[in-house]
Order: C-alpha cells, then sequence, then structure tokens
C-alpha cells in the first residue's frame, strides 16, 4: 500500500503543546496544504477528528469526490495538564522542565500530568494503521493528522527506535511517502519513499 502521512498545517501556534487543543489554520496552513495534497490521487482519505486536520480532508474529499473516514485513533496525544500551554511556559518551572524533559527522553517512563500514556497512545495507532490498512486495500491513501501519530506509525512501520523519533523533523504541512506492507502476524514493514516538507 501507497501510504501518505501528512501533518496538518500552521496554525499559529508553534511552541504549544496541542493535543486536544484545537485551533483552526492560519491563512499559512491553509496554503500549506493546499500544496500538499495537490499532488497526489488518493481514493480514501483519513482525518483525525480534530479541526486543524479534519477540516483540510473535507475539502479535498469534497472536491475530488474521495472516500473521508474521520478516525479518533489518528488524534494527537493527550498532553493532559501541558495541553495547550507554550513550552516556555512550563520550562519556567524547575518541576515541569524536569518532567517534560523526561518525557522527551523517554515518554514510555514518563506520562504528561493527567495526559494519555505512550502505550496507549502507541496501541491506537497501531489499530489506526490496521484500519487504514484493511480500508485501503492496496490503494492508495492519505491520512491527515499530527506530529505524534506521524512518528508513531514511523516507528511501527520502519521499526525506527522510539528515542530516535524526535530526530525526524515534522513540521507543519510536512508529508511523508512510505509504501507499507504487513506480514501475517499483523506486524507492519515498509520503506520509506520521500518527505516533503512544506
Amino acid at each position: 500500500m501507497r501510504l501518505d502521512l501528512l501533518r496538518h498545517g500552521d496554525t499559529g501556534r508553534s511552541g504549544y503543546l496541542d493535543g486536544a487543543t484545537d485551533f483552526p489554520l492560519s491563512e499559512t496552513g491553509v496554503r500549506q496544504m493546499q500544496k500538499q495534497m495537490s499532488c497526489g490521487c488518493w481514493p480514501v482519505v483519513i482525518a483525525s477528528p480534530l479541526r486543524r486536520a479534519r477540516e483540510p480532508a473535507e475539502t479535498l474529499a469534497r472536491e475530488r469526490a474521495c472516500e473521508l473516514v474521520i478516525d479518533p485513533n489518528w488524534a494527537e496525544i493527550g498532553f493532559g495538564q501541558w495541553d495547550g500551554r507554550h513550552r516556555e511556559d512550563l520550562e519556567a518551572d524547575p518541576t515541569s522542565r524536569s518532567r517534560l524533559a523526561s518525557y522527551y527522553d523517554d515518554p514510555q517512563r514518563q506520562t504528561p500530568p493527567g495526559g494519555e500514556c505512550w502505550s496507549v497512545f502507541e496501541k491506537r495507532v497501531h489499530a489506526a494503521l490496521g484500519d487504514c490498512y484493511v480500508r485501503a486495500a492496496d490503494k492508495p491513501a492519505l491520512v491527515v493528522t499530527h506530529a505524534g501519530p506521524i512518528r508513531m506509525a514511523l516507528s511501527a512501520i520502519l521499526g525506527v527506535p522510539l528515542r530516535s523519533l524526535w530526530a525526524i523533523r515534522v513540521s507543519y504541512g510536512t508529508r511523508v511517502q512510505l509504501e507499507v506492507g504487513r506480514m501475517d502476524d499483523g506486524t507492519f514493514w515498509g520503506e520509506l519513499v520521500e518527505i516533503v516538507q512544506p
């Protein structure tokens, strides 16, 4: 299956931990999405329910008569008490700074206060990949989502260790194209075709 993972465009909220916090795309973000969506033909479009991802997917599906699926498993990870806050504000408090550093160093061991556990996040992204694989049935598919699910999907498909995920730049409007297969035991395999920055 040819799979494109597309991070939503700019929201004007760079530096904020926006998981469930959901601002619409800025004008720049709309242009980023138009550019990235103009270069492919996807019979199946899947999107996170958060408006910054859902709305551009709805526009694409309407304009091109694609099948559109809104899948909550592609939503961004929940940051709990950190959600909607700027990293600099969190780093101003020594306790929050230490927890945030631990989270980025090893998200499997450190969960944001009141946030989503990494293992739960991992399971739902794996479920989302499985649903996408079945639904696409060897047709090209586009998933419009967020940086967290994209990194998790790359880990699952390419076998990238979790600690190395932060080394992959997934800016607003980044599109990652993969060739994906699945073995009989449900394990994914794949190859990275290209990363297109906006």
